[in-house]
Protein backbone atom coordinates (compact mmCIF):
# COMPACT_ATOMS: atom_id res chain seq x y z
CA UNK A 1 0.00 0.00 0.00
CA UNK A 2 3.13 2.28 0.27
CA UNK A 3 3.87 2.44 -3.36
CA UNK A 4 -0.15 3.12 -3.98
CA UNK A 5 -0.68 6.02 -1.24
CA UNK A 6 3.18 7.58 -2.61
CA UNK A 7 1.12 8.93 -5.47
CA UNK A 8 -0.67 11.06 -2.98
CA UNK A 9 2.06 12.28 -1.20
CA UNK A 10 2.26 15.61 -2.89
CA UNK A 11 -1.58 15.65 -4.25
CA UNK A 12 -3.09 16.00 -1.09
CA UNK A 13 -0.11 18.46 0.64
CA UNK A 14 -2.95 20.95 1.85
CA UNK A 15 -3.71 18.33 4.15
CA UNK A 16 -0.20 18.79 6.01
CA UNK A 17 -1.04 22.71 7.08
CA UNK A 18 -3.61 21.14 9.66
CA UNK A 19 -0.73 20.82 12.02
CA UNK A 20 -0.98 23.41 14.65
CA UNK A 21 -1.59 22.80 18.56
CA UNK A 22 -3.66 24.69 19.40
CA UNK A 23 -8.18 25.73 18.64
CA UNK A 24 -8.93 28.82 17.48
CA UNK A 25 -11.76 31.02 20.17
CA UNK A 26 -14.97 30.53 19.05
CA UNK A 27 -16.51 32.73 16.73
CA UNK A 28 -19.85 34.81 17.62
CA UNK A 29 -22.95 33.69 16.48
CA UNK A 30 -23.45 35.97 14.05
CA UNK A 31 -20.28 35.40 12.30
CA UNK A 32 -21.01 31.88 12.59
CA UNK A 33 -24.32 32.32 10.09
CA UNK A 34 -22.36 34.71 7.61
CA UNK A 35 -19.56 31.65 7.84
CA UNK A 36 -22.28 28.68 6.92
CA UNK A 37 -23.31 30.55 4.36
CA UNK A 38 -20.43 31.44 2.61
CA UNK A 39 -19.42 27.77 3.32
CA UNK A 40 -22.60 26.65 1.46
CA UNK A 41 -21.79 28.55 -1.41
CA UNK A 42 -18.49 27.18 -1.67
CA UNK A 43 -20.44 23.47 -1.18
CA UNK A 44 -22.85 24.15 -4.11
CA UNK A 45 -19.75 25.56 -6.05
CA UNK A 46 -17.69 22.86 -5.70
CA UNK A 47 -20.34 20.16 -6.95
CA UNK A 48 -20.49 21.97 -9.82
CA UNK A 49 -16.72 21.40 -10.17
CA UNK A 50 -16.75 17.22 -9.01
CA UNK A 51 -18.99 16.79 -12.12
CA UNK A 52 -16.93 18.37 -14.59
CA UNK A 53 -14.36 15.39 -13.57
CA UNK A 54 -13.55 12.57 -16.29
CA UNK A 55 -13.69 9.68 -13.94
CA UNK A 56 -17.19 8.52 -12.68
CA UNK A 57 -15.61 6.55 -9.86
CA UNK A 58 -14.09 10.03 -8.86
CA UNK A 59 -17.38 12.22 -9.17
CA UNK A 60 -19.27 9.57 -7.04
CA UNK A 61 -16.87 9.73 -4.17
CA UNK A 62 -16.41 12.96 -4.13
CA UNK A 63 -20.36 13.77 -4.27
CA UNK A 64 -20.39 11.27 -1.18
CA UNK A 65 -18.17 13.23 0.66
CA UNK A 66 -19.94 16.56 -0.26
CA UNK A 67 -23.16 14.99 1.10
CA UNK A 68 -21.70 14.10 4.31
CA UNK A 69 -20.57 17.68 4.41
CA UNK A 70 -23.95 18.80 3.48
CA UNK A 71 -24.99 17.08 6.45
CA UNK A 72 -24.11 19.53 8.58
CA UNK A 73 -26.25 22.56 7.33
CA UNK A 74 -29.16 20.29 5.88
CA UNK A 75 -29.70 17.25 6.80
CA UNK A 76 -32.40 16.95 4.19
CA UNK A 77 -31.06 17.95 1.18
CA UNK A 78 -27.52 15.56 1.92
CA UNK A 79 -30.08 12.87 2.40
CA UNK A 80 -30.98 13.75 -1.41
CA UNK A 81 -27.45 13.97 -2.40
CA UNK A 82 -26.73 11.00 -1.25
CA UNK A 83 -29.58 9.35 -3.13
CA UNK A 84 -28.09 10.69 -6.13
CA UNK A 85 -24.58 9.30 -4.79
CA UNK A 86 -26.29 5.85 -4.56
CA UNK A 87 -27.99 5.92 -7.61
CA UNK A 88 -25.01 6.37 -9.66
CA UNK A 89 -22.85 3.94 -7.83
CA UNK A 90 -25.77 1.23 -9.03
CA UNK A 91 -25.57 2.10 -12.29
CA UNK A 92 -21.79 1.95 -12.13
CA UNK A 93 -21.76 -1.39 -10.38
CA UNK A 94 -24.22 -2.68 -12.96
CA UNK A 95 -22.07 -1.88 -16.04
CA UNK A 96 -19.16 -3.91 -14.52
CA UNK A 97 -21.53 -6.69 -13.28
CA UNK A 98 -22.65 -6.90 -16.63
CA UNK A 99 -19.42 -6.21 -18.35
CA UNK A 100 -17.93 -9.37 -16.02
CA UNK A 101 -21.23 -11.70 -16.75
CA UNK A 102 -20.51 -11.04 -20.41
CA UNK A 103 -16.76 -12.66 -20.89
CA UNK A 104 -16.18 -16.07 -21.16
CA UNK A 105 -13.19 -16.22 -18.36
CA UNK A 106 -13.62 -13.34 -16.63
CA UNK A 107 -10.09 -13.61 -14.53
CA UNK A 108 -8.24 -14.45 -17.46
CA UNK A 109 -5.15 -11.93 -18.15
CA UNK A 110 -5.52 -8.90 -20.21
CA UNK A 111 -3.36 -9.44 -23.37
CA UNK A 112 -2.55 -5.66 -22.80
CA UNK A 113 -1.39 -5.64 -19.66
CA UNK A 114 2.24 -5.39 -18.43
CA UNK A 115 1.75 -5.82 -14.80
CA UNK A 116 3.91 -2.89 -12.78
CA UNK A 117 4.90 -1.83 -9.40
CA UNK A 118 1.12 -1.58 -8.45
CA UNK A 119 0.76 -5.38 -8.60
CA UNK A 120 -2.06 -5.37 -11.05
CA UNK A 121 -0.38 -8.30 -13.23
CA UNK A 122 -2.66 -10.68 -14.13
CA UNK A 123 -5.95 -9.16 -13.95
CA UNK A 124 -8.51 -8.29 -16.66
CA UNK A 125 -8.97 -4.65 -17.44
CA UNK A 126 -12.78 -4.99 -16.31
CA UNK A 127 -11.83 -6.84 -13.31
CA UNK A 128 -9.46 -3.87 -12.44
CA UNK A 129 -12.36 -1.34 -13.04
CA UNK A 130 -14.81 -3.56 -10.49
CA UNK A 131 -12.17 -3.59 -7.84
CA UNK A 132 -11.54 0.16 -7.62
CA UNK A 133 -15.77 0.39 -8.09
CA UNK A 134 -15.44 -1.69 -4.63
CA UNK A 135 -13.39 0.98 -3.04
CA UNK A 136 -16.14 3.50 -4.27
CA UNK A 137 -18.26 2.14 -2.16
CA UNK A 138 -16.46 1.77 1.00
CA UNK A 139 -15.94 5.81 0.37
CA UNK A 140 -20.06 5.96 0.23
CA UNK A 141 -20.45 3.50 3.55
CA UNK A 142 -18.06 5.26 5.37
CA UNK A 143 -19.48 9.03 4.50
CA UNK A 144 -22.98 8.07 5.46
CA UNK A 145 -21.38 6.31 8.52
CA UNK A 146 -21.17 9.57 9.90
CA UNK A 147 -24.38 10.89 9.98
CA UNK A 148 -26.47 7.89 9.25
CA UNK A 149 -25.11 4.67 10.75
CA UNK A 150 -28.13 2.40 9.83
CA UNK A 151 -28.47 3.64 6.77
CA UNK A 152 -24.60 3.35 5.85
CA UNK A 153 -24.77 -0.62 6.83
CA UNK A 154 -28.07 -1.25 4.79
CA UNK A 155 -26.26 0.32 1.86
CA UNK A 156 -23.09 -1.56 1.89
CA UNK A 157 -25.19 -4.60 2.37
CA UNK A 158 -27.56 -4.00 0.15
CA UNK A 159 -25.46 -2.89 -2.39
CA UNK A 160 -23.36 -6.15 -2.37
CA UNK A 161 -27.06 -7.99 -3.94
CA UNK A 162 -26.01 -6.17 -7.24
CA UNK A 163 -23.11 -8.41 -7.89
CA UNK A 164 -24.70 -11.38 -9.81
CA UNK A 165 -20.93 -13.25 -10.83
CA UNK A 166 -20.21 -15.40 -8.73
CA UNK A 167 -16.09 -15.24 -8.16
CA UNK A 168 -16.62 -11.67 -7.87
CA UNK A 169 -19.26 -11.69 -5.55
CA UNK A 170 -16.77 -14.24 -3.37
CA UNK A 171 -14.11 -12.29 -3.75
CA UNK A 172 -16.20 -8.81 -2.88
CA UNK A 173 -17.38 -11.17 0.34
CA UNK A 174 -13.95 -12.12 1.50
CA UNK A 175 -12.45 -8.64 1.44
CA UNK A 176 -15.80 -7.16 3.18
CA UNK A 177 -14.70 -8.64 5.82
CA UNK A 178 -12.00 -6.58 6.94
CA UNK A 179 -13.31 -3.24 5.85
CA UNK A 180 -16.68 -4.58 8.14
CA UNK A 181 -14.12 -3.69 11.04
CA UNK A 182 -13.13 0.21 9.82
CA UNK A 183 -16.71 0.44 9.06
CA UNK A 184 -17.97 -0.46 12.32
CA UNK A 185 -15.08 1.87 14.31
CA UNK A 186 -16.57 4.68 12.54
CA UNK A 187 -20.17 4.11 12.98
CA UNK A 188 -18.83 4.34 16.75
CA UNK A 189 -17.51 7.34 16.44
CA UNK A 190 -20.85 8.74 16.34
CA UNK A 191 -22.69 6.17 17.47
CA UNK A 192 -21.57 3.76 19.72
CA UNK A 193 -25.03 2.09 20.61
CA UNK A 194 -25.55 1.07 16.87
CA UNK A 195 -21.75 -0.21 16.33
CA UNK A 196 -22.79 -2.14 19.76
CA UNK A 197 -25.50 -3.65 17.88
CA UNK A 198 -23.77 -4.03 14.76
CA UNK A 199 -20.97 -5.75 16.75
CA UNK A 200 -22.85 -8.51 19.10
CA UNK A 201 -24.60 -9.17 15.29
CA UNK A 202 -20.86 -9.49 13.57
CA UNK A 203 -19.71 -12.47 16.62
CA UNK A 204 -22.00 -14.88 15.55
CA UNK A 205 -19.85 -15.46 12.70
CA UNK A 206 -16.53 -15.77 14.52
CA UNK A 207 -13.73 -13.49 16.77
CA UNK A 208 -10.92 -12.19 15.72
CA UNK A 209 -9.24 -8.69 16.28
CA UNK A 210 -11.21 -6.45 14.72
CA UNK A 211 -13.62 -6.90 17.30
CA UNK A 212 -10.89 -6.44 19.91
CA UNK A 213 -10.22 -3.05 18.17
CA UNK A 214 -14.30 -2.22 18.27
CA UNK A 215 -14.16 -3.02 21.85
CA UNK A 216 -11.96 -0.56 22.57
CA UNK A 217 -13.72 1.83 20.29
CA UNK A 218 -16.97 1.59 22.25
CA UNK A 219 -15.71 1.50 25.47
CA UNK A 220 -13.70 4.98 24.75
CA UNK A 221 -17.45 6.66 23.35
CA UNK A 222 -19.64 5.15 25.81
CA UNK A 223 -17.88 2.95 28.73
CA UNK A 224 -21.10 1.45 29.21
CA UNK A 225 -21.46 -0.28 25.89
CA UNK A 226 -18.27 -1.09 25.54
CA UNK A 227 -18.67 -2.98 28.86
CA UNK A 228 -21.81 -4.99 27.27
CA UNK A 229 -19.95 -5.49 24.05
CA UNK A 230 -17.12 -7.05 26.19
CA UNK A 231 -19.30 -9.55 27.86
CA UNK A 232 -20.52 -10.97 24.81
CA UNK A 233 -17.10 -11.13 23.04
CA UNK A 234 -16.78 -13.33 26.04
CA UNK A 235 -20.08 -15.22 26.18
CA UNK A 236 -19.27 -16.23 22.86
CA UNK A 237 -15.72 -17.23 23.53
CA UNK A 238 -17.02 -19.48 26.46
CA UNK A 239 -19.76 -20.91 24.61
CA UNK A 240 -17.70 -21.64 21.54
CA UNK A 241 -13.77 -22.03 21.31
CA UNK A 242 -14.26 -22.86 17.34
CA UNK A 243 -15.32 -19.30 17.13
CA UNK A 244 -11.67 -17.41 18.09
CA UNK A 245 -9.81 -16.90 14.61
CA UNK A 246 -6.88 -17.74 15.67
CA UNK A 247 -4.33 -17.96 19.09
CA UNK A 248 -3.35 -14.02 18.68
CA UNK A 249 -6.91 -12.99 19.83
CA UNK A 250 -6.33 -14.21 23.72
CA UNK A 251 -3.56 -12.72 23.40
CA UNK A 252 -4.69 -9.40 22.60
CA UNK A 253 -7.79 -9.49 24.36
CA UNK A 254 -5.98 -10.69 27.30
CA UNK A 255 -3.42 -7.87 27.00
CA UNK A 256 -6.19 -5.27 26.30
CA UNK A 257 -8.37 -6.35 29.48
CA UNK A 258 -5.36 -6.45 31.60
CA UNK A 259 -4.45 -2.88 30.92
CA UNK A 260 -8.16 -1.87 31.42
CA UNK A 261 -8.52 -3.25 34.65
CA UNK A 262 -5.11 -1.35 35.96
CA UNK A 263 -6.27 1.55 34.71
CA UNK A 264 -9.74 1.39 36.00
CA UNK A 265 -7.96 1.29 39.92
CA UNK A 266 -7.09 5.21 39.38
CA UNK A 267 -8.90 7.75 40.72
CA UNK A 268 -12.22 8.77 38.41
CA UNK A 269 -11.28 6.24 35.88
CA UNK A 270 -14.12 4.39 34.19
CA UNK A 271 -15.43 0.83 34.95
CA UNK A 272 -13.34 -2.19 33.36
CA UNK A 273 -14.61 -4.19 30.87
CA UNK A 274 -13.47 -7.42 32.83
CA UNK A 275 -13.11 -8.10 36.49
CA UNK A 276 -10.00 -10.25 37.73
CA UNK A 277 -12.72 -13.63 37.46
CA UNK A 278 -13.31 -12.76 33.88
CA UNK A 279 -9.06 -12.92 32.73
CA UNK A 280 -8.79 -16.14 35.05
CA UNK A 281 -11.40 -17.43 32.42
CA UNK A 282 -9.48 -15.94 29.30
CA UNK A 283 -6.63 -17.10 30.78
CA UNK A 284 -7.25 -20.26 31.26
CA UNK A 285 -8.88 -20.64 27.67
CA UNK A 286 -6.22 -19.34 26.19
CA UNK A 287 -3.85 -21.92 28.48
CA UNK A 288 -6.18 -24.82 26.95
CA UNK A 289 -5.61 -24.03 23.41
CA UNK A 290 -2.14 -23.57 23.68
CA UNK A 291 -1.95 -26.92 25.28
CA UNK A 292 -4.30 -28.80 22.94
CA UNK A 293 -2.11 -27.12 19.89
CA UNK A 294 1.41 -27.45 17.84
CA UNK A 295 4.17 -28.62 19.90
CA UNK A 296 6.13 -26.60 17.30
CA UNK A 297 4.76 -23.15 19.15
CA UNK A 298 7.81 -23.67 21.52
CA UNK A 299 9.25 -20.22 22.57
CA UNK A 300 6.62 -18.38 21.75
CA UNK A 301 4.27 -20.66 24.35
CA UNK A 302 6.33 -19.71 27.31
CA UNK A 303 6.09 -16.54 26.42
CA UNK A 304 2.60 -16.67 25.92
CA UNK A 305 3.20 -18.59 29.79
CA UNK A 306 4.53 -15.76 31.16
CA UNK A 307 1.01 -13.70 30.21
CA UNK A 308 -1.08 -15.98 31.40
CA UNK A 309 0.51 -16.78 35.20
CA UNK A 310 -1.11 -13.62 36.67
CA UNK A 311 -4.20 -14.95 36.46
CA UNK A 312 -4.22 -18.50 35.82
CA UNK A 313 -0.79 -20.15 37.22
CA UNK A 314 -1.59 -23.88 37.05
CA UNK A 315 -2.36 -23.11 33.17
CA UNK A 316 0.59 -21.49 33.08
CA UNK A 317 2.94 -24.45 34.72
CA UNK A 318 1.24 -27.30 32.69
CA UNK A 319 2.17 -25.28 29.54
CA UNK A 320 6.07 -24.73 30.56
CA UNK A 321 6.08 -28.54 31.77
CA UNK A 322 5.12 -29.43 28.72
CA UNK A 323 6.43 -26.73 25.62
CA UNK A 324 10.22 -26.73 27.89
CA UNK A 325 10.33 -30.85 27.94
CA UNK A 326 9.27 -30.93 24.23
CA UNK A 327 11.87 -28.53 23.39
CA UNK A 328 14.90 -29.54 25.54
CA UNK A 329 16.27 -32.38 23.67
CA UNK A 330 15.98 -30.76 20.53
CA UNK A 331 17.28 -27.41 21.55
CA UNK A 332 20.21 -29.39 23.39
CA UNK A 333 22.88 -28.82 20.81
CA UNK A 334 21.90 -25.11 20.17
CA UNK A 335 22.17 -24.55 23.49
CA UNK A 336 25.54 -26.03 23.97
CA UNK A 337 26.97 -24.08 21.13
CA UNK A 338 25.15 -20.83 22.13
CA UNK A 339 26.76 -21.06 25.65
CA UNK A 340 30.43 -21.91 23.86
CA UNK A 341 29.86 -18.71 21.90
CA UNK A 342 28.92 -16.61 25.02
CA UNK A 343 31.84 -18.06 27.13
CA UNK A 344 34.15 -17.27 24.33
CA UNK A 345 32.67 -13.37 24.45
CA UNK A 346 32.35 -12.57 27.95
CA UNK A 347 35.65 -11.28 28.54
CA UNK A 348 35.52 -8.84 25.57
CA UNK A 349 31.87 -7.78 26.21
CA UNK A 350 32.16 -6.96 29.87
CA UNK A 351 35.13 -5.21 29.05
CA UNK A 352 33.00 -3.27 26.51
CA UNK A 353 30.29 -2.65 28.67
CA UNK A 354 32.74 -1.47 31.17
CA UNK A 355 33.96 1.32 29.05
CA UNK A 356 30.73 2.02 27.57
CA UNK A 357 28.37 2.02 30.62
CA UNK A 358 29.52 5.34 32.03
CA UNK A 359 28.88 7.23 28.57
CA UNK A 360 25.63 5.22 28.17
CA UNK A 361 24.35 6.70 32.14
CA UNK A 362 26.16 9.88 30.91
CA UNK A 363 23.72 10.24 28.28
CA UNK A 364 20.67 8.97 29.36
CA UNK A 365 20.88 11.52 32.71
CA UNK A 366 21.47 14.65 29.82
CA UNK A 367 18.33 13.38 27.88
CA UNK A 368 16.15 13.67 30.68
CA UNK A 369 17.24 16.58 31.97
CA UNK A 370 16.62 17.90 28.44
CA UNK A 371 12.66 16.01 28.55
CA UNK A 372 12.21 17.71 32.49
CA UNK A 373 13.96 21.14 31.17
CA UNK A 374 11.76 21.14 27.96
CA UNK A 375 8.71 19.87 29.94
CA UNK A 376 8.75 22.97 32.16
CA UNK A 377 9.17 25.45 29.07
CA UNK A 378 6.03 23.93 27.66
CA UNK A 379 4.38 24.83 30.61
CA UNK A 380 5.69 28.51 30.76
CA UNK A 381 4.37 28.70 27.75
CA UNK A 382 1.22 27.63 28.47
CA UNK A 383 1.48 30.14 31.47
CA UNK A 384 1.70 32.96 28.93
CA UNK A 385 -2.07 33.01 27.28
CA UNK A 386 -3.59 32.32 30.86
CA UNK A 387 -1.77 33.72 33.67
CA UNK A 388 -1.70 38.04 33.95
CA UNK A 389 2.22 38.36 32.88
CA UNK A 390 4.10 41.71 33.57
CA UNK A 391 6.14 42.50 30.35
CA UNK A 392 9.33 41.90 32.14
CA UNK A 393 8.48 38.75 32.95
CA UNK A 394 6.93 37.96 30.26
CA UNK A 395 9.78 38.63 27.85
CA UNK A 396 11.89 36.93 30.29
CA UNK A 397 9.95 33.37 30.57
CA UNK A 398 9.81 33.81 26.43
CA UNK A 399 13.77 34.97 26.14
CA UNK A 400 14.32 31.25 28.26
CA UNK A 401 11.94 29.70 25.95
CA UNK A 402 13.65 30.58 22.90
CA UNK A 403 17.03 29.63 24.16
CA UNK A 404 15.58 26.15 25.49
CA UNK A 405 13.85 25.94 21.71
CA UNK A 406 17.29 26.21 19.78
CA UNK A 407 18.84 23.64 21.76
CA UNK A 408 16.15 20.87 21.11
CA UNK A 409 16.85 18.66 17.91
CA UNK A 410 14.69 18.13 15.23
CA UNK A 411 13.78 21.44 13.10
CA UNK A 412 10.28 20.66 13.20
CA UNK A 413 10.19 20.07 16.71
CA UNK A 414 11.90 23.58 16.85
CA UNK A 415 8.78 24.92 14.49
CA UNK A 416 6.11 23.50 16.19
CA UNK A 417 7.37 24.73 20.01
CA UNK A 418 8.49 28.20 18.16
CA UNK A 419 4.99 28.67 16.43
CA UNK A 420 2.95 27.70 19.79
CA UNK A 421 5.11 29.98 21.67
CA UNK A 422 4.09 32.67 19.40
CA UNK A 423 0.68 31.91 19.70
CA UNK A 424 0.54 32.43 23.07
CA UNK A 425 2.73 35.68 23.14
CA UNK A 426 0.05 36.93 20.59
CA UNK A 427 -2.52 35.99 22.56
CA UNK A 428 -1.51 37.77 25.28
CA UNK A 429 -1.79 41.02 23.36
CA UNK A 430 1.81 41.54 22.19
CA UNK A 431 2.29 40.80 18.13
CA UNK A 432 5.09 42.56 18.14
CA UNK A 433 7.15 40.13 19.86
CA UNK A 434 4.86 37.26 18.72
CA UNK A 435 6.47 38.23 15.10
CA UNK A 436 9.93 38.07 16.54
CA UNK A 437 9.05 34.20 17.71
CA UNK A 438 7.96 33.57 14.31
CA UNK A 439 11.32 34.51 12.33
CA UNK A 440 13.20 32.24 14.53
CA UNK A 441 10.54 29.74 12.88
CA UNK A 442 11.06 30.95 9.25
CA UNK A 443 14.74 30.48 9.39
CA UNK A 444 14.38 27.16 9.71
CA UNK A 445 12.39 27.00 6.73
CA UNK A 446 13.64 26.85 3.01
CA UNK A 447 11.80 30.00 1.13
CA UNK A 448 11.95 27.67 -2.19
CA UNK A 449 10.98 24.36 -1.04
CA UNK A 450 12.09 21.57 -3.43
CA UNK A 451 11.77 18.33 -1.39
CA UNK A 452 8.70 16.63 0.31
CA UNK A 453 10.46 17.55 4.19
CA UNK A 454 10.61 21.17 2.95
CA UNK A 455 7.02 21.40 1.31
CA UNK A 456 6.66 19.98 4.88
CA UNK A 457 8.45 22.33 7.21
CA UNK A 458 6.99 25.31 4.95
CA UNK A 459 3.26 23.79 5.95
CA UNK A 460 4.37 24.11 9.84
CA UNK A 461 5.50 27.27 9.28
CA UNK A 462 1.70 28.43 7.98
CA UNK A 463 0.09 26.73 10.38
CA UNK A 464 2.18 28.94 13.30
CA UNK A 465 1.80 32.19 11.51
CA UNK A 466 -1.96 31.04 11.07
CA UNK A 467 -2.37 30.89 15.05
CA UNK A 468 0.05 34.02 15.63
CA UNK A 469 -1.02 36.68 12.65
CA UNK A 470 -2.78 34.90 10.10
CA UNK A 471 -2.54 37.94 7.41
CA UNK A 472 1.16 36.54 7.29
CA UNK A 473 0.06 33.21 6.60
CA UNK A 474 -2.11 33.91 3.44
CA UNK A 475 1.23 34.60 1.67
CA UNK A 476 3.07 32.13 2.64
CA UNK A 477 0.63 29.20 1.88
CA UNK A 478 0.08 31.03 -1.73
CA UNK A 479 3.74 30.71 -2.11
CA UNK A 480 4.37 27.53 -1.97
CA UNK A 481 1.32 26.46 -2.96
CA UNK A 482 2.50 27.76 -6.84
CA UNK A 483 5.36 26.08 -5.99
CA UNK A 484 3.47 22.36 -5.35
CA UNK A 485 1.78 22.91 -8.45
CA UNK A 486 4.87 22.12 -10.41
CA UNK A 487 6.13 19.51 -8.60
CA UNK A 488 2.04 17.90 -8.18
CA UNK A 489 2.37 17.98 -11.87
CA UNK A 490 5.09 16.09 -12.63
CA UNK A 491 4.34 13.53 -9.82
CA UNK A 492 1.44 12.99 -11.64
CA UNK A 493 2.96 12.08 -14.74
CA UNK A 494 5.67 10.14 -13.42
CA UNK A 495 2.50 7.91 -11.56
CA UNK A 496 0.78 7.74 -15.42
CA UNK A 497 3.99 6.80 -17.26
CA UNK A 498 4.54 3.81 -14.67
CA UNK A 499 1.02 2.83 -14.44
CA UNK A 500 0.73 1.01 -17.29
CA UNK A 501 -2.74 -0.73 -16.88
CA UNK A 502 -4.58 2.80 -16.32
CA UNK A 503 -5.19 1.92 -12.51
CA UNK A 504 -4.31 5.15 -10.72
CA UNK A 505 -4.15 8.01 -13.59
CA UNK A 506 -6.79 7.88 -15.73
CA UNK A 507 -6.96 10.37 -19.15
CA UNK A 508 -4.59 12.31 -17.02
CA UNK A 509 -6.34 12.30 -13.57
CA UNK A 510 -5.65 9.97 -10.14
CA UNK A 511 -8.51 7.98 -9.51
CA UNK A 512 -9.39 9.25 -5.79
CA UNK A 513 -11.73 6.31 -5.50
CA UNK A 514 -9.23 3.79 -6.00
CA UNK A 515 -7.47 4.33 -2.42
CA UNK A 516 -10.94 3.58 -0.72
CA UNK A 517 -12.96 4.21 2.09
CA UNK A 518 -10.90 5.61 4.69
CA UNK A 519 -8.74 7.89 2.43
CA UNK A 520 -10.98 10.74 1.95
CA UNK A 521 -12.40 10.25 5.01
CA UNK A 522 -9.15 10.64 6.89
CA UNK A 523 -8.27 13.40 4.95
CA UNK A 524 -10.94 15.55 5.79
CA UNK A 525 -12.63 14.57 8.60
CA UNK A 526 -11.15 11.55 10.98
CA UNK A 527 -7.62 12.67 12.02
CA UNK A 528 -8.85 15.99 12.58
CA UNK A 529 -6.69 17.48 10.19
CA UNK A 530 -9.55 20.35 9.28
CA UNK A 531 -9.38 20.82 12.55
CA UNK A 532 -7.17 23.93 13.75
CA UNK A 533 -5.15 25.41 11.26
CA UNK A 534 -7.77 25.63 8.57
CA UNK A 535 -10.60 26.73 11.35
CA UNK A 536 -7.93 29.72 11.93
CA UNK A 537 -7.75 30.16 8.61
CA UNK A 538 -11.57 30.16 7.62
CA UNK A 539 -12.42 32.41 11.01
CA UNK A 540 -9.62 34.74 9.92
CA UNK A 541 -10.69 35.79 6.58
CA UNK A 542 -12.91 33.00 4.90
CA UNK A 543 -12.14 34.58 0.72
CA UNK A 544 -8.51 34.34 1.19
CA UNK A 545 -8.59 30.84 2.64
CA UNK A 546 -10.88 29.77 -0.28
CA UNK A 547 -8.91 31.60 -2.77
CA UNK A 548 -5.79 29.41 -1.62
CA UNK A 549 -8.08 26.48 -2.18
CA UNK A 550 -8.79 27.69 -5.46
CA UNK A 551 -4.52 28.15 -6.12
CA UNK A 552 -4.42 24.40 -6.74
CA UNK A 553 -4.02 23.77 -10.38
CA UNK A 554 -5.26 20.34 -10.80
CA UNK A 555 -8.73 19.76 -10.08
CA UNK A 556 -9.01 16.47 -7.63
CA UNK A 557 -6.32 18.72 -5.52
CA UNK A 558 -8.32 21.55 -5.97
CA UNK A 559 -11.84 19.34 -4.86
CA UNK A 560 -9.45 18.12 -1.85
CA UNK A 561 -8.70 21.62 -0.54
CA UNK A 562 -11.91 23.01 -0.82
CA UNK A 563 -13.45 19.84 1.20
CA UNK A 564 -10.88 20.45 3.79
CA UNK A 565 -12.53 24.64 3.94
CA UNK A 566 -15.84 23.18 3.95
CA UNK A 567 -15.14 20.77 6.62
CA UNK A 568 -13.70 23.50 9.06
CA UNK A 569 -16.49 25.76 7.83
CA UNK A 570 -19.54 23.13 8.41
CA UNK A 571 -18.30 20.97 10.74
CA UNK A 572 -19.23 22.34 14.55
CA UNK A 573 -17.93 19.33 16.94
CA UNK A 574 -15.19 19.28 19.40
CA UNK A 575 -12.24 18.78 17.46
CA UNK A 576 -9.65 15.58 18.08
CA UNK A 577 -7.32 16.93 20.55
CA UNK A 578 -3.90 17.38 19.01
CA UNK A 579 -0.66 15.66 20.78
CA UNK A 580 0.84 17.73 22.85
CA UNK A 581 4.24 19.00 21.33
CA UNK A 582 6.25 17.58 24.77
CA UNK A 583 5.34 14.15 24.21
CA UNK A 584 6.16 13.90 20.55
CA UNK A 585 7.96 11.17 19.71
CA UNK A 586 12.07 11.32 19.84
CA UNK A 587 12.36 8.50 17.43
CA UNK A 588 11.66 10.52 14.22
CA UNK A 589 14.72 12.33 14.61
CA UNK A 590 16.55 10.34 16.50
CA UNK A 591 16.95 12.11 20.12
CA UNK A 592 15.63 9.70 22.27
CA UNK A 593 17.72 7.99 25.10
CA UNK A 594 20.88 6.83 23.69
CA UNK A 595 20.11 3.33 25.25
CA UNK A 596 16.57 3.03 23.59
CA UNK A 597 18.43 4.13 20.14
CA UNK A 598 20.52 0.99 20.79
CA UNK A 599 18.52 -1.48 20.97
Amino acid sequence: MKNKFALLTLLFVLSISALAQTAPPPAKPAADAKLEKEAVELLRETSVEVGRLRSAENRISFNSELASLMWFHDEKEAKVMYGAVISDFKQLLSQFDAQMNSLDAPLDEDSDSMGGIFGSYGRSKVERKFRTSMAVRQQIAMSLAEHAPDLAYNFFYDSLNLISNPEFRKQTEQSDKSFEAQLMKQIAESDPGKAFEYGKASIKNGLDTNHIQLLKKIYAKDADKGVEFGAAILSRLKSDKSSVENIYFYNSLLTFGAANLEESKKPGAKKAVYDRNDLHDIADQFGQTILEGDEELGNAAISYARQIEKYAPGRAAQIRSKFHDSNTSSNTSYVMANAANAMANAANTAAYGRGNSAVSSNANTAYEERVKTEKQMMNDIKDLGTKPLAKEERDKVVAQARKIISQTPGRDKKIVALSLLAAQVSRAGDRELADEVMRDAERLVNPQPKNYQDFLLSWMLASGYAEANPDKAFPLLESTILRANDTITAAIKVAEFIDVNDEYVVDGEIQVGMFGGSMIRELTGELGMASSTIKSLVKADFTKTKSLANSFDRTETRVLAKMLVLRAALDKRESPKQEDPVKAADDDDGSGPPAARSR
